[in-house]
């Protein structure tokens, strides 16, 4: 979890239209702004409602002006498909980190792409979360943007309990549950991660 002198950070969540990836952002802010920061937003939405990109950039830290970061500005990429990681990618600083879904659509496709991934995936910012295999085995397809928060929020100063008000905070639905339920899957599987990275680092 980066410390609070590591702040201003600015994140960057992208995906296609009907992933939720703007619920993410309203997330995202509810959270920080319980956290006693401050933040700023900006959200850029594509040609098409149903598939096209959908990005939303958030700037979390003290006293902020505009949440804009040009190319190489973003601290922390969070992408819910992989053509939308890689087209985000040049805004992402040379030691950021991008956080992915392991999912192949074009903006636009009404399904899945079954072609080869582009060899832009070696990049060593990037690293891989299967979430659409875990949401669609707990039968929650629509929980994505949910648990890939969650992977996110392992890497904010922004503690459990606080992540924990703002899921209370959502209207209660039949889909709260299986929501909270990805939400930590996700942050589980990122903390999983995180444990494996240390345990590798030579002492």
């Amino acid at each position: 979890m980066p410390a609070v002198a590591d702040l201003p950070l600015t994140i960057l969540i992208a995906g296609l239209g009907g992933q939720g990836v703007v619920l993410a952002g309203d997330l995202l802010i509810d959270a920080a702004l319980r956290a006693g920061f401050d933040v700023k937003k900006s959200e850029i939405h594509g040609l098409s409602r149903r598939f096209g990109s959908v990005s939303c950039q958030v700037r979390i830290g003290r006293d902020l002006h505009s949440p804009l970061r040009g190319h190489g500005g973003v601290d922390l990429l969070t992408a819910f498909e992989g053509y939308e990681a890689l087209k985000q990618l040049p805004f992402l600083k040379s030691d950021g980190r991008a956080l992915v879904n392991r999912m192949w659509r074009k903006p636009g496709a009404l399904s899945p792409a079954d072609e080869n991934p582009p060899p832009s995936i070696d990049d060593q910012r990037l690293e891989w979360f299967d979430g659409t295999d875990v949401t669609h085995q707990a039968e929650c397809p629509r929980s994505l943007n949910f648990y890939m928060l969650g992977v996110l929020s392992i890497q904010l100063p922004i503690a459990e309990p606080v992540w924990e008000q703002t899921l209370d905070s959502l209207r209660s639905n039949a889909s709260s549950e299986s929501n909270r339920q990805m939400f930590f899957a996700g942050r589980g599987a990122a903390a999983t991660k995180a444990r494996r990275r240390r345990r590798a680092v030579p002492r």
